[in-house]
């Protein structure tokens, strides 16, 4: 009030100055209003644009890591298959290297999606690289990759879909759920150290890379 005072009194006081002085306010308020505007616009647009990329990631990568699985799946049958033909002197090593071939193809896509400085695709692209197949590999093993695979997948699918949510809300859903991600990455450290730990297979497909067929 002191800075209106002063401009009233500047402009000689009296109904001309009071008019100008209200339309100098109603100017700012209008001025104040086409600026938020275009704010809240860019800030809409911007977070459309950045939800509807993060959601079509969100699919390819989880596409691609279905059919990741499914290969994997595909791989432990055919190495029971080659254990048994094996015993009858025959074997499907063509039939695995087919499969292995394939797994290569889609895990180099995966690697291309995840996040190499996010804890868990970290952990995704550990066990990924680690996965090695030789002569007689047990297909238990597989299995046990292929397990832990969608698990934390199911971890990482889920926290990114909570920040397409957390993106698409307003100010208020934003500032409630503002410490959301960190519990959830709590939550899947002490699952990951536990049951979802990767050390053992991890540990199991080094000694199968060192194993001489």
């Amino acid at each position: 009030m002191d800075v209106v005072t002063r401009i009233y009194h500047a402009l000689g006081g009296g109904a001309a100055a009071l008019a100008v002085i209200v339309a100098l306010i109603a100017l700012v308020g209008a001025l104040a209003g086409v600026v938020t505007s275009y704010l809240v616009a860019g800030r809409t647009v911007y977070i459309n644009s950045i939800t509807a990329e993060r959601s079509k990631w969100i699919e390819k990568l989880r596409t691609s890591i279905a059919t990741y699985s499914g290969l994997l799946a595909e791989l432990s049958f055919t190495l029971v298959g080659q254990k048994v033909l094996s015993e009858k002197g025959s074997g499907t090593a063509s039939l695995v290297v087919n499969v292995l071939t394939k797994i290569n193809n889609i895990a180099s896509v995966i690697q291309l999606q995840l996040n190499p400085w996010n804890e868990i695709d970290k952990n995704l692209l550990r066990l990924i690289d680690s996965v090695v197949i030789r002569d007689g590999t047990d297909h238990l093993l597989v299995d046990k990759a292929d397990k832990l695979l969608i698990q934390h997948s199911q971890w990482l699918l889920k926290a990114e879909w909570e920040k397409v949510k957390y993106e698409a809300h307003g100010g208020l859903y934003r500032w409630w759920n503002n410490n959301e991600d960190e519990k959830r990455l709590k939550k899947y450290r002490v699952w990951a150290a536990a049951e979802g730990s990767l050390d053992g297979v991890i540990a199991q497909f080094a000694k199968e890379k060192a194993r001489k067929v």
